[in-house]
């Protein structure tokens, strides 16, 4: 084909300005990006260089869970691409007298890229539209004319390749005609990209490689009361802002409704949808004024509805830090001084006595050995084990110190310790957890190593005082401190029990702190007959309890704290074991009352119950 004058012109034009516009709308997005506070971090970089191969090359996210089938379709369509993007070159080249492509090597690569491409492709949108437009998927959420357009571009551009690579068309205008469809839908796809959620075609592999490897990432608020009035109203002010990598996911969402599928919250039937009350709610705030202080605009009993266990963050395919129950909250409690009735109490409670319930003293307390520097580890137990929230559960703490004594560990708790600080830092106060922690680590960094069976205080002991102040001690989850003393052979099993057994794994413990592997280490020691859930690992369902929600008192409004007794119900289970005091209390008040007449009571038991119990 031969192009005239006017037609390089027009083609000049229409790319420029097709590419103008395009570039136009991405600095945009990221200049807003760039306002938001803190810097990215490329630490870790062969790290964040294997998660982009993995999630991005191989599609690992896109393609997990129960959507292998729209994964699959995805990987068609983003592969086409790939091996599109060559022939794209050589499509306009075209129009200027030029030829990419030698006519052998379009053949070849025609017959063994374009072609088998090119059909995936088509089959891969296809399916796509098929299930956007005709099964309709809740969590797609309402019709969207950008996705019907965009699958009727893609569609067209693999058509129009096929005719003129099969010479189906033998007239010159049409030949042309064919050629400037195609060209038009690539032009199009510069118009249209930017203005809709297909913008995570651009951004998603540089989000991915830039998210933050901590889980949750919620910057530390270093409050000074100290300081000058100015800079404390600065801090407040900064309460408002998103960081840079919030910021970049609110442009990258693609509005997939994931985050919305797994939400406890969601599911227990409450108003908390995460795809636009954490994501897309703030996107036209964030355009409108060209700024991130955005964090005022997110539902707020939306976000007190929040259990905060990542469930979001760990499904979403374009590397989202979904949740934002932290910012909001923080921003109610310290800047608006707005605090739901039914956690004043708790708060005051830690304010006057350290820990939650208020209390003074503790008999699980008094009844254990007091730490002194000649003893191995220090035993924190945390107020849910300390103060007997659920009395079943001291049971539990004497069965871990059984096997600490089996194993030879001299351990002993502090006199002194006061609450972690989970709830007042998961409830957005700030200042009564800068004083709780302030004095834990005062008392803590006079030991080397600490063991709790409370995963909350893990992730709060280890992981959010490190963000304030430096940490001389280690910790560990008393499961990782079983599973150690089976593998060093400092503690026998002999399973004696073949009733049938599962785990339901807590969320700090398999997504915060990343251990899925310890428990079920000691479980199958001590039980042959175990089997999973049917969400296990880290693609758990909560229990309800997170986000500091056991405070929270039930207005019947949702189910979110039933949720998963009714799964180890359906499972048929004997047993159900968990490695946290709040799943093990949560499990104890939902599996009872929803018990169906007829079928036997289901036990709960910690990891240290059924090690202990089968100890040799």
């Amino acid at each position: 084909m031969k192009f005239h004058i006017i037609e390089q012109i027009v083609v000049t034009i229409f790319l420029l300005s097709g590419i103008s516009f395009f570039l136009y709308h991405l600095l945009l997005r990221l200049n807003i990006v760039l306002k938001g506070k803190l810097d990215f971090s490329i630490n870790h970089l062969p790290e964040r260089l294997l998660r982009v191969f993995n999630e991005v090359i191989l599609h690992k996210k896109v393609v997990s869970g129960d959507r292998k089938f729209s994964g699959l379709m995805h990987a068609f369509v983003m592969y086409g691409f790939i091996f599109f993007g060559l022939i794209t070159i050589n499509h306009f080249f075209t129009a200027f007298g030029f030829e990419f492509f030698t006519e052998s090597l379009r053949h070849n690569y025609f017959l063994f890229f374009g072609l088998p491409w090119a059909i995936l492709c088509s089959l891969g949108i296809l399916g796509l539209a098929y299930r956007r437009f005709v099964t309709k998927p809740k969590a797609l959420g309402k019709f969207s004319s950008t996705s019907a357009l965009v699958s009727f571009f893609i569609f067209t551009l693999m058509l129009t390749y096929l005719i003129d690579e099969f010479h189906l068309l033998n007239n010159a205008i049409a030949l042309k005609t064919n050629w400037w469809v195609h060209s038009s839908v690539i032009g199009g796809f510069l118009f249209l990209i930017p203005q809709s959620k297909h913008m995570h075609l651009v951004l998603s592999p540089f989000n991915i490689f830039l998210r933050p490897f901590e889980v949750p990432d919620h910057p530390a608020i270093p409050i000074d009361l100290e300081a000058s009035e100015e800079k404390l109203d600065e801090l407040l002010l900064d309460l408002s802002k998103l960081s840079k990598n919030q910021a970049l996911d609110i442009f990258t969402c693609v509005e997939c409704g994931r985050c919305t599928e797994v939400c406890p919250a969601n599911r227990g039937g409450g108003i908390l949808d995460p795809k636009y009350h954490f994501i897309l709610d703030l996107k036209d705030p964030m355009l409108e004024s060209n700024d991130v202080n955005v964090v005022d605009k997110i539902n707020v009993e939306a976000g007190w509805e929040c259990t905060t266990c990542q469930a979001c963050t760990e499904v979403c395919p374009v590397g989202n830090h979904v949740e934002k129950a932290d910012e909001i909250r923080s921003f109610q409690v310290m800047v608006e001084g707005d605090v739901p009735q039914e956690y004043q109490k708790l708060l005051h409670n830690l304010q006057e006595t350290g820990n939650t319930e208020g209390a003074s003293s503790s008999v699980l307390l008094e009844k254990l050995p007091e730490y002194t520097p000649d003893k191995e580890l220090v035993l924190w137990l945390g107020c849910f084990a300390k103060h007997a929230m659920d009395p079943n559960f001291v049971k539990s703490v004497e069965n871990f110190t059984k096997i600490l004594d089996s194993a030879g560990i001299t351990y002993g708790v502090l006199s002194n310790e006061q609450c972690s600080g989970d709830p007042a830092n998961k409830l957005g106060d700030k200042l009564t957890y800068k004083m709780l922690m302030d004095n834990n680590v005062e008392e803590l960094n006079k030991v080397k190593k600490v063991t709790t069976m409370c995963p909350h205080c893990v992730v709060n002991l280890q992981k959010e005082y490190s963000k304030y102040h430096e940490i001389k001690y280690e910790v560990k989850h008393h499961t990782q401190v079983i599973s150690e003393l089976l593998d060093e052979g400092k503690i026998n099993i002999n399973p004696g029990s073949l009733e049938k057994v599962t785990y339901h794994d807590p969320c700090n413990l398999s997504r915060t702190l990343d251990e899925v592997d310890a428990p079920r280490n000691a479980i199958k020691a001590a039980a042959p007959e175990f089997f999973e859930l049917d969400e296990s690992g880290k693609e758990t369902l909560c229990c309800g309890a997170g986000g500091a929600l056991w405070w929270k008192k039930d207005t019947g409004k949702g189910r979110t704290h039933l949720l998963r007794a009714e799964q180890v119900i359906e499972s048929k289970t004997d047993t159900v074991v968990t490695g946290c005091n709040f799943c093990y209390g949560m499990m104890n008040q939902g599996i009872d009352p929803l018990t169906p007449k007829g079928q036997d009571k289901i036990k709960v038991k910690d990891v240290a119950d059924i090690v202990a119990e089968n100890l040799s």
